[in-house]
């Protein structure tokens, strides 16, 4: 089977990498051998990234190419397809590998979603829409979509998602979105990421920060994972997002005296802050905390799976990435989120632990966040039991989607 692979990358955000990676192990399973073209908004970050063993191949998919390349062309290529013309002519990197697939995986985390943009919007509907007009089955495996208030957003949505072979709903607030649209292609399923493995060992340099941080604590941390996206909400309403995080961690080492070790879920290296590069926040929080040796920065790319390894090894995890929240329940790890979406809840839910998802405003008064940290700590033992307790069954609906991509295949 060839399957072509849009909406995520292998590097930047490593919850997108987590269900690329978790889609390229997992779908051979199902439907045998398969290869795979990963269509890419960084094709030389990638290129390297590809995992060992993996018959994959980087294409180049950059937003600009994407609206002034592809999509003219694959406008094209759909009236030629309405005049019954052959396609062979079709040389664009990304219509042509489209083209030539059995099938579309879409693993946007989330899309078609209010409050993202319109130009966001615009782009979740580009980036699907192109294998709609070049006629290859597309299912958008397990994300979050909704709601669909904006009218800018309900008709991009309503042009798009009922075209598609099949949308995977990541939870139920998500399909009660799509139900409000009346779609009829929807299937519950758990996020993919719930399938991927977590890596052997950690990089020897993040080894060694971890080391460092926990000498004297018995070999206990609380992972603390900031977010560049959750800091431009907080301070649009005047927040001090640093300042609010060095205040939560200097309070879980007071209270509880374990290491804090901060680590970035989406990384780029030497570019500036933004929606996929957590890096610069991260290292402003450790730059404040480098009096402190119980706390340690970790200042380089990780892998999906390296991440979930460093997660699992935690007492206790503080996130506003939601993958990294993916991580935490994936490996029974206690963890408190801080977010700014539904998405978070209604996986939560799935686990009966939906009070400890807190808004981003809950940072305007760290002890809250302090506090729940405390109680996962001391009550770290029953709270792993529940989670392991609902794992099989979330683990059984991750499964469900490559079930429903090998079903779309043409």
């Amino acid at each position: 089977m060839r399957i072509a692979i849009v909406g995520a990358a292998l590097s930047a955000n490593k919850g997108a990498a987590a269900m690329l990676e978790s889609v390229m192990a997992r779908q051979p399973d199902v439907s045998g051998p398969c290869t795979f073209d990963i269509l890419t908004t960084y094709p030389g970050a990638d290129a390297p990234l590809v995992p060992a063993g993996a018959h994959a191949r980087i294409v180049g998919l950059q937003p600009l190419r994407l609206a002034l390349v592809e999509i003219p062309v694959a406008l094209l290529a759909r009236l030629a397809r309405l005049l019954r013309l052959p396609l062979g002519w079709v040389r664009t990197r990304a219509c042509r590998a489209i083209l030539d697939a059995d099938v579309v995986v879409d693993v946007a985390g989330i899309s078609f979603a209010d409050g993202r943009g319109i130009p966001i919007t615009v782009y979740n509907a580009l980036m699907t829409g192109l294998p709609l007009l070049l006629g290859t089955p597309t299912v958008k495996a397990a994300q979050a979509l909704g709601p669909f208030a904006n009218p800018v957003n309900r008709v991009l949505a309503r042009l798009v998602l009922p075209r598609l072979a099949a949308v995977c709903a990541r939870g139920a607030r998500t399909r009660e979105h799509l139900d409000s649209l009346g779609l009829r292609n929807v299937t519950d399923v758990a996020d993919l990421a719930f399938s991927l493995d977590e890596a052997a060992a950690l990089p020897p340099e993040a080894s060694a920060g971890v080391a460092g941080a926990v000498a004297g604590t018995g070999g206990q941390y609380v992972v603390v994972m900031p977010s560049s996206v959750v800091r431009k909400l907080f301070e649009a309403t005047g927040g001090d997002y640093v300042g609010a995080v060095v205040d939560v961690v200097r309070g879980i080492r007071e209270r509880t005296g374990l290491a804090v070790v901060i680590a970035p879920h989406s990384y780029r290296d030497g570019q500036p802050e933004g929606r996929m590069n957590d890096g610069p926040v991260c290292r402003e929080v450790a730059g404040r905390l480098s009096g402190d040796a119980g706390t340690a920065g970790i200042d380089m790319a990780l892998t999906a799976g390296e991440l979930r390894r460093l997660v699992s090894g935690s007492r206790v995890l503080v996130t506003s990435r939601f993958h990294a929240m993916i991580s935490g329940l994936a490996t029974c790890t206690p963890t408190v989120v801080v977010g700014w979406s539904h998405k978070y809840r209604e996986v939560l839910d799935d686990f009966g632990l939906a009070d400890m998802g807190m808004d981003s405003s809950a940072l305007s008064d760290p002890a809250k966040v302090v506090d729940a940290v405390v109680d996962c700590a001391g009550r770290r033992d029953a709270i792993s039991a529940r989670i392991a307790a609902g794992l099989p069954a979330v683990r059984e609906k991750s499964l469900r989607n490559f079930d429903v991509i090998a079903g779309a295949v043409r």
